[in-house]
């Protein structure tokens, strides 16, 4: 037998464990333990690959799914003093994440990167005391350089500064850069999942990543949304013009992200302490747990009422907080649910509630990218989409020389939410995301004025158009679908 006949033996014997440990270890869902199975018996050499780097699914919790003990105590909100219309869905993020209910906040929402870093590079520079930012993707480019060139003056300056950098969404940064960045006294610190790293340069997870995009100000000002750190998030890039939401906040809440940043923060430290990984060896006096946390912490001085949860989730939750947030607002609509993503490939079911809602005379309206940034996803997509114009759902593609990168959710015009979370499985199972959820009618309000402007600048597909797709195009859509629920 020769060494080609000896490894597909070899490849299908360990495809055959595989397939036993997704089908009866981990329980897999019936479609994605399908979608593994196909791929193993079409091609059995490639599907161990993908297997490996996208199917793997870490037992180990990297990073907390509830505020821990600690923090919990530097948050002083309290979720009985609110007594909105939403008490039942304010409970369940409550004990899905421990959060409170933060009550009073000013918001300013941001309809690009543009507005974005022009603020955010004021409040950066007006900082006195710390700044804590959490990215996933960051660049070296004309804006990271902007922000970084900042820190670096910041820290120099004495404020203090820390940065969670992702290891896939900040591996094209400059390593020379980031040595000077380190060097200026920043705690910048990389996340990867444990054990997917086979050595400091490479990472072997291309699932189960740190997605989350947080800056908070000396405990008193907060950025969340969808914009990352690099140039095309203010549309310089071939993708043109860049849509995506990001908002600015004072108030309880910045206590909300201050909690969340160091449980990442110092999760992230034991998980590259306990890897033994290179940056943490060489800076170890460095990276520090601090003294006195609640200088961190202070005492909000904001007095408008408008109040906000914190909900975020991981690959280690049992459930998925998220999802379970996106299926409560869309099951308690009674007039309208208009929902931003530049991806959709939704759970099972969130699938049959938007179904149930359009069925039982629900307004839904969907706008999505025209233009794909990952196009097996966007073909995948399209699917979803379709089943939902079946029953009368509305989808509108955004402007095809633009791309759509929004995330939110706007119900009945007094309940929304945005951040960092797809309305895909992606970020409803496999990355670690987080959002605001805002019991706000002026906010709400705001958030569906800009979701009418997006429809302004966007065409309807209709379902005869769709019907009226080529059979190539259709097949390609159904081929991706397959596995769409895999990664």
């Amino acid at each position: 037998m020769n060494f080609y006949n000896v490894m597909s033996v070899l490849v299908i014997i360990i495809n055959f464990l595989i397939s036993l440990t997704i089908i009866f270890r981990n329980r897999e869902k019936p479609e994605k333990s399908i979608g593994w199975l196909l791929i193993f018996m079409l091609v059995p050499f490639l599907g161990l690959i993908l297997y490996f780097l996208v199917g793997r699914n870490w037992q180990s919790k990297n990073l907390k799914e509830r505020l821990s003990p600690e923090m919990v105590d530097f948050v002083k909100t309290s979720l009985d003093e609110y007594a909105g219309p939403h008490q039942e869905m304010a409970k369940m993020v409550t004990m899905g994440n421990g959060s409170p209910m933060f009550l009073y906040n000013d918001i300013k929402i941001f309809k690009d990167g543009v507005e974005k870093f022009e603020e955010l590079l004021k409040d950066l520079a007006n900082a006195k005391h710390h700044i804590h930012m959490e990215y996933y993707i960051v660049k070296s480019d004309k804006i990271g350089r902007q922000v970084f060139d900042l820190l670096i003056k910041k820290s120099e300056e004495g404020v203090k500064v820390r940065f969670i950098m992702d290891k896939i969404g900040g591996r094209t940064f400059d390593k020379e850069y980031l040595k000077k960045i380190r060097e200026s006294g920043i705690e910048l610190v990389t996340y990867s999942a444990q054990f997917a790293s086979i050595s400091k340069f490479v990472d072997t997870s291309i699932n189960y990543r740190n997605h989350r995009k947080i800056v908070i100000i000396d405990g008193k000002i907060g950025y969340l949304g969808g914009n990352n750190i690099g140039d095309e998030y203010r549309g310089e890039s071939k993708f043109g013009y860049w849509r995506d939401t990001h908002s600015r906040i004072e108030g309880e809440f910045v206590l909300g992200l201050q909690a969340l940043f160091f449980d990442d923060f110092f999760s992230v430290l034991s998980i590259n302490e306990e890897a033994k990984k290179w940056e943490y060896d060489k800076k170890r006096q460095t990276y520090k747990r601090e003294g006195d946390l609640s200088n961190y912490f202070p005492t909000s001085t904001v007095t408008n009422y408008l109040p906000m949860q914190l909900i975020y989730n991981g690959p280690g939750s049992p459930y998925s907080t998220i999802e379970q947030l996106f299926l409560k607002m869309i099951t308690s609509a009674k007039e309208k649910i208009y929902i931003s993503s530049p991806y959709f490939i939704p759970s099972d079911s969130l699938t049959q509630a938007l179904k149930m809602a359009i069925l039982s005379g629900i307004d839904v309206k969907i706008v999505f990218p025209e233009q794909y940034d990952h196009p097996p996803v966007g073909h995948a997509s399209m699917t979803y989409i379709k089943e939902l114009l079946d029953v009368g759902g509305e989808f509108y593609f955004y402007d095809k020389t633009a791309f759509y990168h929004n995330k939110a959710i706007v119900v009945d015009t007094n309940i929304c939410t945005l951040g960092t979370a797809n309305f895909d499985v992606r970020s409803l199972y496999y990355n670690y995301e987080v959002n605001a959820v805002i019991y706000d009618e002026l906010t709400a309000a705001k958030m569906e004025g800009l979701f009418y402007d997006d429809m302004a600048v966007s065409r309807m597909l209709t379902l005869d158009e769709y019907n009226q797709g080529s059979v190539f195009t259709h097949l390609k859509e159904s081929f991706f679908r397959i596995f769409s629920l895999l990664f």
